[in-house]
């Protein structure tokens, strides 16, 4: 499958080498279900303001948007993972152990179809952290990943105020489109990205702000990052998760923005930074703005 413009461009990107099933991790949770994860090493060189976190060891769990994957991290990170020889024993001056995890909702790549809400993969996540032995980390959630990430922070920090995250890299949680016309979009995205992924990827760059398509043009493998994604769900059949998660955005998300932050004796406890591009089209920058103000000592970087 996939046309000829995909197999010029890209030739590993085509619908026929998907879904990948030997590349990624999974646990099996209280419930019976199946957890997909991706888990990624590599070293950070450390300045002289951060010099006293040398041969620290630092978790980093990343809730991916729509589409995403196990693999949906990026293409720096895995060069650098692949040009170090990441050896956890050896005394690493000046470096710092860093651990990506890549997480699968449920009904994603790997992970078990399930109709959980936001609070519910918290549940997901609790699990997994104590299966791995992981007593703190931060959180990195992006765009569709942001009210996982969200809720994440509500309902874990509460338990621990010595927990680090979540840090959301983007938030794309508010739309202008009705749920039900997300899901039609959904479907024929899968239905297009199956004939020819990088078409598929170019029409949806249409949609979005001129300076996407020069990041595209500039660094394709980002390009390559979102395709690979989008492969690996839809070629799982997997588009209709997708519908559910468009399904959430305008219910009850169980808990209240301003809730997230409070520590204990009105100290803050996790600390959350809200990164937002301005030409954002999927959540307006007021939103962005709206959702920071809500949470107490919340960082803003607002790109333009």
């Amino acid at each position: 499958m996939g046309s000829s413009t995909s197999k010029l461009k890209y030739p590993h990107l085509v619908a026929s080498k998907f879904p990948i099933t030997n590349d990624g991790e999974t646990i099996t949770l209280s419930d019976g279900r199946i957890m997909g994860f991706k888990e990624y090493k590599f070293f950070h060189t450390l300045t002289d303001n951060t010099i006293s976190l040398r041969n620290q060891e630092f978790v980093i769990l990343s809730i991916p948007g729509i589409p995403g994957s196990r693999f949906f991290t990026h293409p720096s990170l895995l060069s650098k993972e692949n040009d170090e020889n990441i050896n956890t024993s050896e005394n690493n001056e000046n470096k710092a152990l860093i651990r990506l995890i890549v997480l699968e909702r449920p009904g994603f790549g790997l992970s078990t179809s399930a109709k959980r809400n936001f609070i519910d993969f918290s549940n997901d996540i609790k699990e997994l952290c104590q299966q791995k032995n992981i007593k703190k980390f931060s959180l990195m959630a992006y765009s569709a990943g942001g009210p996982f990430g969200l809720a994440a922070a509500y309902s874990l920090g509460k338990q621990n105020d010595s927990l680090n995250g979540p840090i959301i890299s983007k938030l794309a949680i508010i739309t202008k489109n009705s749920p039900s016309l997300l899901s039609i979009i959904a479907r024929l995205e899968a239905k297009s990205a199956l004939s020819d992924p990088v078409k598929a990827a170019s029409e949806i760059l249409l949609l979005g702000p001129p300076d996407d398509k020069e990041v595209y043009e500039k660094f394709p493998e980002i390009e390559e990052l979102f395709i690979k994604s989008s492969l690996e769900m839809y070629t799982r059949g997997q588009v209709e998760t997708a519908c559910w998660e468009y399904s959430l955005w305008g219910k009850d998300w169980g808990f209240n923005l301003n809730e997230i932050g409070k520590g204990k004796d009105g100290n803050i406890g996790v600390r959350c930074k809200v990164w937002h591009g301005e030409e954002d089209y999927g959540c307006t920058i007021d939103m962005g703005k709206y959702i920071a103000d809500q949470i107490k000592g919340c960082e803003t970087c607002f790109d333009k």
